[in-house]
């Protein structure tokens, strides 16, 4: 459930859940983008013009993630766009808003979303 929800995420920059899946959530999605971040430069360069080490770094973190993330869109996208926006950033690359009570079963519900998205 949660790769899914990782998954819109990546996708759409937000998402709508209840508080207690979308804290879990900011766990897993924090330490994807952290994942990828640790690439540094490698993520700037064309990857034609990659060499030898920083492709094997490069292909590495993306077998690493792809653990997680199972589409390749969705993983290409947190390489190519949400992890080259937070290189500079030491952390703390989501936020979570506290939306009110669902309802039908008032569910404390809460919309998680990159920040600077």
């Amino acid at each position: 459930m949660f790769n899914n929800m990782l998954l819109g995420l990546l996708e759409h920059g937000r998402i709508k859940t209840t508080e207690r899946r979308a804290q879990e959530l900011r766990r897993i999605a924090e330490r994807a983008v952290t994942r990828a971040t640790r690439l540094g430069d490698i993520l700037l360069k064309d990857s034609d013009k990659l060499d030898a080490t920083e492709r094997g770094k490069l292909i590495h973190a993306l077998r690493i993630s792809r653990r997680t993330i199972n589409d390749r869109e969705a993983l290409s996208r947190l390489f190519e766009d949400w992890a080259p926006r937070y290189l500079e950033r030491p952390g703390g690359y989501t936020r979570i808003y506290k939306l009110g009570y669902r309802r039908g079963d008032n569910a404390p519900m809460a919309l998680l979303e990159f920040v600077d998205a």
